[in-house]
């Protein structure tokens, strides 16, 4: 028998988020589901029309050869690596989406830094080994132009830190070090312009790495501050062309001014856009597949959970860990709405080198910050971990680590 489908179908890049696939489960709307070979293969569920592994992350063409729906009406991916192979397959198609210049103006961060200089102009930048800094533009930050989750980032504190590292870091962008505190923006972006739902507070392990360590929504910042921020991060997705989708854009405030620091054709991670519907009700997953489908209905009211909401990574590094109390007793905690856990009693944590080592994370949301800061506070402090150093003769014998999940 022949299912029917209230909504035409669409095609989705990429295994993960898993926020994706159960976005368009959830409003109903069927997809082909485009799998890299990297990825593992995801179960076929309600609305999954068929599941086709396409080498898209290292050929993103190959999706044009793949059998599709006649009447596809969209192609999204929330997936860094898909987002270009998404933007190529829409194109071909002229169906609504990202255009592939503001995905490939965004996926690349000298790219972006060039074509945002006339409108948003940022802090001196250039490419290691090809343009020299001047002593004025130290400290500065050195990374790769696509890279993802801090890796490969490092910070120059002056000129000696740029000639000893010059041959090693060579072709890399850097940057003048913005001081300041920093923020991410999270938008969505359609016909109607850019809608901004939500303006996050940003924690990081500072130097050297600057790996995120929590988030708080919404950011305690002044009105007009906020209003700032909303208005340049606007300015920007203008002079990207990015006239569609859901954005992250990361900026910070320095001497009272907003510089952004980079954009994403994606919701961000470090479960800030959960963050975002807790307190807000909005949900940018749906929106993001609303602004590309304009007929698909919400799939409930929005209505916020909390006034407040954080996500804190907890900072075990350079240590094995000796005990700690079982997650499952502690995600009943007041607040709570997301506990993992990764590392097992007996683990080697290494240094983060990036943020894939974190070794877990708790989501918690409270009507006060105050009430915020102290409920997170005590999950740590109900999973009560017991931390070796690693020089203890007993840590000599590392077991295997965790596999990430």
């Amino acid at each position: 028998m022949t299912r029917h489908h209230p909504h035409p179908p669409v095609v989705l890049v990429g295994a993960r988020p898993a926020e994706g696939h159960a976005t368009l489960t959830r409003l109903g709307v069927p997809f082909l589901w485009i799998v890299d070979p990297s990825e593992p293969l995801p179960q076929a569920g309600p609305g999954v029309l068929a599941v086709h592994r396409v080498p898209y992350r290292d050929d993103p063409t190959s999706l044009l050869e793949v059998p599709l729906p006649r009447d596809t009406a969209a192609v999204l991916s929330f997936t860094e690596f898909g987002l270009l192979p998404a933007a190529l397959l829409s194109e071909a198609l002229a169906l609504p989406s990202v255009s592939v210049g503001a995905v490939l103006r965004t996926r690349d961060k000298l790219v972006m830094r060039r074509a945002l200089q006339a409108t948003c102009p940022g802090p001196a930048f250039g490419i290691v080994g090809e343009d020299e800094p001047d002593p004025d533009d130290f400290p500065l930050i050195a990374k790769p132009v696509r890279g993802a989750g801090s890796r490969g980032v490092r910070y120059l504190a002056g000129p000696a830190d740029h000639l000893a590292g010059r041959d090693e870091l060579r072709g890399l962008l850097w940057e003048r070090f913005v001081s300041g505190p920093e923020y991410s923006v999270e938008a969505v972006s359609g016909p109607d312009g850019h809608r901004v739902l939500g303006v996050t507070a940003k924690r990081t392990s500072g130097r050297p790495r600057f790996i995120e360590t929590g988030h708080e929504s919404p950011a305690p910042l002044d009105p007009r501050v906020r209003a700032r921020v909303e208005e340049q991060v606007r300015r920007c997705l203008d002079a990207l062309g990015v006239d569609r989708g859901a954005t992250h854009t990361e900026v910070k405030i320095e001497d009272g001014r907003v510089h952004v620091i980079e954009t994403h054709t994606r919701a961000g991670g470090d479960r800030i856009p959960l963050l975002t519907r807790l307190v807000t009700g909005l949900d940018q997953y749906e929106l993001a597949v609303r602004s590309v489908l304009p007929g698909v209905a919400a799939a409930e009211e929005p209505l916020p959970r909390f006034a407040h909401a954080a996500v804190h990574y907890f900072p075990w590094e350079d240590a094995v860990l000796a005990g700690l109390t079982d997650p499952d007793r502690c995600r009943g905690l007041d607040g709570v709405v997301e506990l993992e856990v990764h590392a097992r009693p007996g683990d080697h944590l290494p240094v983060w080198q990036h943020s894939h080592e974190r070794p877990g994370h708790v989501v918690v949301g409270a009507d006060t910050r105050d009430e915020l800061h102290a409920r997170v506070r005590a999950v740590e402090e109900a999973l009560n971990p017991v931390l070796r150093p690693l020089s203890d003769p007993a840590s000599a014998a590392p077991p295997p680590l965790l596999p990430a999940s």
